[in-house]
């Protein structure tokens, strides 16, 4: 236990609560472990091999990317995700199931040219020249799929198939059924993984939230069953539950899986251990979570969190990342139950 140790973890930003969603894979500690069971990511790895369409319901920051990402994990066996970006997208794709197929083959074509060994600078660019003035077209960054990457002969036929220009719905349809049949050929079960459709609340800044909502659950995930026939992972916040078009759209939803609650400090203990044997290069994460903090401040974080929605992402990772700050600003060698009293305390006044 060191004031050093707790530097390293500051400059690591070892409690960061929102890293990049490809650090979420080595960062999670599975519900499973913290909870002695199998019903979170063991059950979503069955369903997903079955071919199931899974809920996975939680509200915002209880874990869901994370235990998605754990699960579908780089170059994980058998399993192609295929991550579709749908809330920041136009309202249309999460609307209109043809407009939605033809998201997703616009997805794959991206990812192929990121795939391919001879267009990998095409796919690295940000930004590309357009029209005779020079002037610059913004286009979206697309991180071709780990998996892909490592089926060289079927990111061709992808390519093929994806360039195509279909002119009907059908035919848009037809064209995202090739491709995901194209995948299966190859012996992977592909994953549609829309985990950003827990984002459509009934807020100020969302007018149109529970029309979109309506529509996808209405429509699209339908689409998901009947037209594509293919496994998917849905984000579902606990407030959809009650709306009658999801209520509509759980005859197309083979699994729901709601996300646990952390059960004890011990389990907190656990999450912030892995991060801090990150940062440390530590492989003994309780050594690691040793140098980092103090078993009352670990209980006082738990409580923090039991005391409200299960957001792990708020009340206990950005609680101990203020703490840490507050106890590096007091050099002090572990966080401690003081720091930990602090930081909920501004977060209040915040």
């Amino acid at each position: 236990m060191s004031r050093e140790s707790l530097a390293k973890l500051q400059e690591a930003h070892a409690f960061n609560p929102a890293p990049l969603r490809g650090e979420l894979y080595e960062l999670h500690v599975p519900f499973d472990e913290m909870t002695g069971g199998h019903g979170c990511e063991q059950s979503l790895t069955d369903a997903l091999r079955r071919g199931e369409r899974v809920a996975l319901v939680g509200i915002s920051g209880s874990g869901k990317s994370s235990i998605t990402q754990n699960v579908l994990g780089p170059l994980v066996e058998g399993l192609a995700p295929l991550p579709i970006t749908v809330a920041i997208e136009r309202p249309e794709i999460a609307q209109d199931p043809a407009e939605f197929a033809g998201h997703l083959v616009q997805l794959v074509e991206q990812w192929v040219v990121n795939a391919l060994p001879k267009q990998a600078g095409r796919g690295r660019e940000i930004t590309t020249p357009h029209g005779s003035l020079g002037r610059i077209s913004r286009q979206r960054f697309s991180v071709a799929p780990q998996w892909l990457s490592a089926k060289v002969e079927l990111a061709y036929e992808l390519q093929q198939a994806s360039a195509q220009t279909p002119l009907s719905s059908s035919q848009r349809m037809d064209q995202a059924r090739q491709l995901l049949d194209l995948i299966r050929s190859e012996g992977l079960q592909p994953v549609l993984v829309l985990d950003d459709t827990d984002k459509w609340l009934n807020t100020t800044w969302q007018p149109d939230a529970a029309t979109v909502r309506a529509a996808f659950f209405g429509r699209v995930v339908r689409v998901l069953a009947e037209e594509l026939a293919t496994a998917a992972v849905l984000a579902v916040h606990p407030a959809y539950l009650e709306d009658d078009e999801y209520r509509s759209a759980a005859v197309f939803l083979d699994t729901t899986i709601h996300v646990p609650k952390i059960p004890g400090a011990a389990a907190v203990g656990q999450i912030l251990g892995r991060r801090a044997g990150l940062a440390l290069d530590l492989t003994d994460e309780q050594s690691a979570l040793g140098q980092a903090i103090d078993p009352t401040a670990l209980a006082e974080l738990f409580e923090h969190y039991s005391r409200h929605k299960p957001d792990m992402r708020k009340h206990v990772l950005l609680t101990a990342h203020t703490a840490l700050a507050i106890a590096c600003d007091d050099s002090a060698d572990q966080i401690h139950a003081r720091h930990i009293t602090v930081a909920i305390t501004e977060a209040n006044e915040g």
